[in-house]
């Protein structure tokens, strides 16, 4: 089973964010990856821009059955269609993950709590230690 895993880091204040994502095979890390967001509008933007960077990933790889996992839980109820969306920044990006979803035969999303999403969590703060750490 394929598992891809997701979180983001958002700071409000200097409009920036990072996101972290880790790709498993059973479980067998195949792939981690972060980033820094240049312009992260809010936490659920950050976490969305974490999302589809995992499923492109994922369809890169060219995987077919998918389960997601993420501790966003108004993000993940939204793509559940268990929500609705009322951020005019989050709707395209909700869109973007609509389509992409389309690459899969089968794809379930789920949330889970922040403990058990502590590799995707590091990595997401990993880039923004990175980042400051470049600055100074």
């Amino acid at each position: 089973m394929f598992l891809l895993q997701f979180d983001a880091c958002n700071r409000d204040n200097l409009k920036l964010g990072s996101i972290g994502y880790v790709l498993y095979y059973d479980s067998t890390i195949l792939i981690k990856k972060y980033k820094i967001l240049e312009l992260a509008l809010n936490s659920n933007y950050a976490e969305y821009k974490a999302l589809i960077e995992g499923l492109k990933n994922a369809i890169e790889l060219n995987i077919k059955d998918l389960y997601v996992e993420g501790d966003a839980k108004i993000v993940i109820e939204q793509i559940n269609n268990n929500c609705n969306i009322k951020s005019n920044s989050v709707k395209p990006l909700y869109n973007e993950v609509v389509l992409l979803k389309k690459h899969f035969d089968n794809i379930h999303f789920n949330h889970i709590y922040r403990k058990y999403n502590l590799i995707a969590d590091s990595l997401a703060n990993q880039a923004l230690i990175e980042y400051f750490n470049w600055i100074f």
